[in-house]
């Protein structure tokens, strides 16, 4: 058995955080259709000009399948690919957080769900990353 830089015990927990990852993208796909269509009304949940329809359906549908692929990932989750999605996490978690101190025409509402969705993109970051590199416990065994 090859050494590996996720334990056993890790591995299940590294599953969870995935398709607790992709539940996220699952929300957010819900999220931009329905600021898509206004359904939450135009005041404090005012998206900029940039933001029209035909990009919040877009947006929507490249997170539905970001949400797939973290699925997928859950299933047989290397450590490689659990890094690139914390470091896409981490990104995504910096750019939301500076577009709800700036604001670029987004409503207050919309502002703070940007800040929240910020924490919790961050902690799936810092948390998948924080997994990736623990030791093994195979290495950490003296050898006879």
């Amino acid at each position: 058995m090859e050494a590996s830089t996720t334990t056993f015990t890790t591995t299940s927990g590294v599953r969870r955080l995935l398709r607790l990852d992709a539940g996220l993208e699952t929300v957010l796909t819900v999220v931009c259709v329905v600021l898509a269509y206004g359904l939450w009304g135009t005041d404090g949940w005012r998206v900029p000009s940039w933001l029209s329809t035909p990009v919040l359906l877009v947006v929507a549908l490249v997170l539905l399948l970001a949400a797939v692929v973290l699925w997928w990932l859950s299933g047989r989750p290397a450590p490689a690919a659990v890094r690139a999605v914390a470091v896409a996490n981490g990104v995504t978690a910096l750019t939301f957080l500076a577009w709800a101190i700036i604001g670029l025409g987004a409503g207050i509402q919309l502002r703070i769900l940007l800040a929240a969705t910020t924490v919790l993109l961050g902690v799936l970051a810092t948390t998948q990353y924080a997994w990736t590199i623990r030791p093994s416990e195979k290495a950490a065994l003296p050898t006879p």
